[in-house]
């Protein structure tokens, strides 16, 4: 395994992800709103994972003419987001928000899901499971964009800055 590869892939996707934290503050509008995290809920953070960790794998796998595009977008967005879930959930829930914490939990688990990710790329074209996964992507972004503009009235969709839940518009 090639862990120098897996560091780069780990510190690009987190970089990704810092720039997208900002894009719907610097840029709101509808675009970036299906994008970037339109306030600071957990639900908006996720979406900017998922988003920055598709793009990310789209660019690469663009450069490097890889195979099974989707297959690994979908892994490693969804991986690196279940793993997120597991570690950090009970940590923010039992001592509240800690920038430095969560940042951590960030790196640990997109470096968690690049290990995996790695382990079951493999050189095989798989057509159909590629089908399924570009499919699940597709339907994964709609859910995000639904849920920015129609949240759910639980905590993990609340702001707890402003105390507000997805679009401001919808808040009012």
């Amino acid at each position: 395994m090639n862990y120098k590869k897996i560091t780069l892939y780990t510190i690009g996707i987190f970089i990704v992800c810092a720039i997208f934290h900002f894009g719907y503050t610097l840029f709101p509008c509808f675009f970036t709103s299906l994008l970037f995290p339109v306030n600071e809920s957990i639900w908006e953070h996720l979406k900017m994972i998922f988003s920055a960790t598709v793009i990310f794998t789209f660019i690469v796998d663009l450069i490097k003419h890889n195979k099974n595009t989707f297959i690994r977008s979908y892994s490693r967005s969804m991986l690196t987001i279940l793993i997120l879930l597991i570690i950090y959930l009970p940590i923010y829930y039992i001592f509240g928000e800690n920038m430095i914490v969560t940042l951590i939990t960030l790196f640990i688990s997109i470096f968690i899901s690049e290990i995996i990710t790695t382990k079951i790329s493999t050189e095989k074209k798989y057509s159909t499971l590629n089908i399924v996964c570009a499919a699940l992507l597709f339907l994964n972004f709609i859910i995000f964009i639904i849920l920015t503009y129609y949240p759910l009235k639980v905590d993990l969709f609340l702001d707890h800055e402003s105390n507000k839940y997805g679009i401001d518009i919808l808040n009012k």
